[in-house]
């Protein structure tokens, strides 16, 4: 039970509309709510005021229609016959892009832009993005509200080195007084300084997510902000989703959520947003995305609030559920902020600190460490791992996570054979996977993996073939060094606190990469 008291009230075991509100305003009590943790919380809640959300929209448009801007064509551009749509790049990792990538997916675009995205040093996919763009058309969009996310500053530092050095085309989003801001107005780029008070994952709402939903065409709908009609729908949607959250919490801590393969993006956010808020400590909620349910869990649909839906986890012997995203694509920033809101919350009745992720630095300093010793990556030696899965499965069997790290392209090919591999393990062995491609997953579920429950382990896939022909390419070297050594970085970093990792070396060019793994599994 909640320490914030009975959740459910009424002749029927359920709130009313008047409880909804009491419960409501109890449980986001600023003096209350937000429990002590490494800086002020006042620092990260930024997003919770409505009215930023407006003037961040202003901001934005003003910034993208400014006529001696970079999204404008100028006098030289018209008379090189420039090509439009423009090409509009965003560069980021975790919670500063995805909100754009989600969006991407839930909108055709705007006909005057191409819009691409662009979160991973991996130099194949760096390289794939490269054969896209024109650098006469294109304007470059990097966002790090640090300013030092090495990633970022890697990618940016590689197309710097491949352009004709054309300041116009580059504008940074980050924080005030950061090394980036910094190096931009050093060298006349484009600023647009992002707010201090709002971090990385709960950045939706902020110039991170609103910037790129301008060329994407996105149409604002914002009453929810402002009539009391939708803020009780909203409160009623907060509520609910708190209370699920906290039942994940009260058993085993796992979430299984079904969400559309057209709104993949958004399932990568919800884990995200959940993984790295609530994972540390030696807690966390687990976010398992569309995986298969074998075990007939109640499912709940999330933008169902009826009364019925309620009673469903109710009346329950099932210490799990198995949530139903259903989306509103027009109203997508409501939603994002109802989950914002009910993560922070679960993170307090969790006793969690919702807005650091204070085990993401493990991996970052040891990739620091790796990569500043200024030695040949190429003699860096891997420690690959026995191919016996069987013998891994049988020394992990009592620990309830699998944690498959993917330092390989994100082709359908892959994403397909992995989800075979994951159905064997699942079948044969009755155990929860989560996945995540490197180096994007140390920014979602990289915290909860190292920070959350401990009965967990891991195992990295890896294709030498493909970091070593990068390699050999003097452009392309210094991220393929990076991926290696992030991939390294994060697998010594499990190996320190003692999770059982292993690292294997598979040949991602075959169509079923998976297979001769799979062939070794005994059912």
């Amino acid at each position: 039970m909640s320490k914030y008291g009975p959740l459910h009230h009424g002749n029927d075991g359920f709130f009313n509309d008047v409880e909804i509100e009491k419960y409501y305003e109890k449980i986001i009590s600023l003096e209350d709510i937000w429990i002590d943790g490494p800086f002020p919380a006042n620092e990260r809640l930024g997003w919770v005021n409505p009215l930023l959300f407006t003037e961040t929209i202003k901001s934005c448009y003003e910034f993208q229609q400014n006529k001696k801007g970079p999204f404008y064509p100028r006098e030289k551009d018209l008379k090189t016959e420039i090509k439009y749509p423009l090409t509009i790049l965003f560069v980021g990792m975790g919670g500063s892009i995805q909100t754009g990538k989600v969006l991407s997916q839930l909108f055709s675009g705007h006909d005057d832009y191409q819009v691409l995205f662009l979160d991973t040093t991996n130099p194949s996919e760096v390289s794939n993005v490269r054969k896209k763009i024109n650098f006469d058309n294109t304007r470059f969009v990097f966002m790090s509200k640090s300013g030092s996310t090495l990633e970022t500053n890697k990618i940016m530092n590689f197309f710097i080195n491949e352009s004709n050095n054309d300041t116009h085309m580059w504008t940074v989003i980050t924080d005030e007084g950061t090394g980036l801001e910094k190096f931009a107005r050093n060298n006349s780029f484009n600023v647009l300084n992002s707010h201090k008070n709002i971090g990385g994952r709960f950045s939706s709402s902020s110039h991170f997510g609103l910037l790129p939903s301008m060329f994407l065409d996105h149409k604002f709908d914002s009453l929810w902000l402002h009539e009391e009609k939708e803020k009780h729908t909203l409160k009623k949607k907060c509520v609910f989703l708190t209370y699920i959250l906290e039942q994940c919490a009260k058993y085993d801590g796992f979430l299984s959520i079904k969400i559309p393969e057209e709104m993949s993006e958004l399932g990568i956010w919800i884990e995200q947003l959940i993984a790295e808020s609530t994972g540390k400590d030696g807690k966390g909620i687990i976010p398992l995305i569309n995986v298969k349910n074998d075990h007939n869990y109640p499912r709940i649909i999330f933008n169902n609030t009826s009364i019925d839906e309620f009673r469903k986890i109710k009346n329950t012997s099932h210490d799990r559920t198995e949530l139903i995203i259903d989306f509103n694509r027009n109203n997508i920033f409501e939603d994002m902020f109802i989950w914002q809101m009910s993560v922070a919350i679960a993170c307090k009745i969790y006793g969690i600190f919702p807005f650091d992720e204070p085990d993401v630095e493990k991996s970052k300093l040891n990739t620091k460490k790796i990569l500043d010793k200024n030695i040949d990556m190429e003699n860096v030696a891997i420690p690959y791992s026995d191919n016996d899965i069987n013998n891994m499965i049988n020394k992990n069997k009592t620990n309830q996570v699998l944690y498959i790290n993917l330092y390989l392209n994100e082709t359908k090919e892959i994403s397909d054979s992995l989800n075979k591999f994951k159905e064997m393990l699942i079948s044969a062995h009755d155990i929860n996977i989560v996945t995540g491609f490197g180096p994007r997953y140390l920014h979602s579920i990289g915290q909860l993996q190292k920070g959350g429950p401990k009965n967990v382990w891991s195992i990295f896939f890896y294709d030498d073939n493909l970091i070593n022909h990068y390699s050999e390419k003097n452009n392309y070297k210094d991220l393929s060094d990076t991926f290696k050594a992030q991939m390294l970085g994060d697998f010594n970093a499990l190996k320190e606190l003692e999770i059982n990792a292993y690292l294997f070396n598979i040949d991602s060019n075959k169509p079923n990469p998976f297979d001769s793994i799979m062939g070794s599994i005994k059912e």
